[in-house]
């Protein structure tokens, strides 16, 4: 009787092996969706791919976002998209490997990029596109991309040369001299 039941477990162990392998070889053939399977998430949590399936589709959404056009609609439609691409892009940062939230990071950052000018108060998105470079960088220093877009990104937003010969400030010949008027002195209407 001890034998039967020990035959009888490890043939439902056997068979639960077999679902599982099953089930990972259905991830290899995804694509970045998550496939149908046997046994629920057991092969996914084993594989780890869950964090590479988040990411997959938060770069599908991203490359989506960038396809929208601004259109009539004053950038709303794009504005959705992008916004949309932003919040999954943001659930793979903070939950991620490092590696892949390197790289969601450095898209965060070319969505800020190509981003408008922000309101008065609120950050700008160049210095939102710098600082997500600058943390996809830290978390995978193996990453060139979020690298290169960093040093482009500085190098854009630096101030380049110098204007020389008078300035443009009020005064006859435009020495900046302090005063309310940009006219001579005296003469009045």
């Amino acid at each position: 009787m001890i034998r039967v039941a020990a035959a009888l477990v490890l043939l439902v162990a056997a068979g639960l092996l077999a679902a599982v392998a099953m089930d990972a070889g259905r991830w290899q053939h995804s694509h970045g969706e998550r496939p149908k399977t046997l046994v629920g998430g057991v092969a996914e949590r084993v594989l780890g791919a869950g964090s590479d399936v988040a990411l997959r589709r938060a770069v599908r959404r991203f490359v989506a976002a960038e396809k929208v056009p601004y259109g009539f609609d004053n950038g709303q439609a794009q504005a959705r998209a992008r916004a949309v691409a932003q919040a999954q892009l943001s659930d793979v940062v903070a939950s991620a490997p490092p590696r892949a939230a390197s790289q969601a990071d450095d898209l965060l950052g070319v969505l800020a990029w190509g981003g408008t000018r922000a309101p008065t108060g609120i950050v700008d998105p160049a210095d939102r596109a710098v600082n997500a470079f600058t943390d996809a960088s830290r978390l995978d220093p193996a990453n060139v991309d979020a690298e290169f877009n960093l040093e482009l990104a500085l190098r854009s937003l630096e101030s380049t040369g110098v204007r020389h010969g008078p300035s443009p400030s009020s005064g006859p010949r435009g020495t900046g001299h302090s005063g309310a008027g940009a006219g001579t002195p005296g003469q009045g209407y």
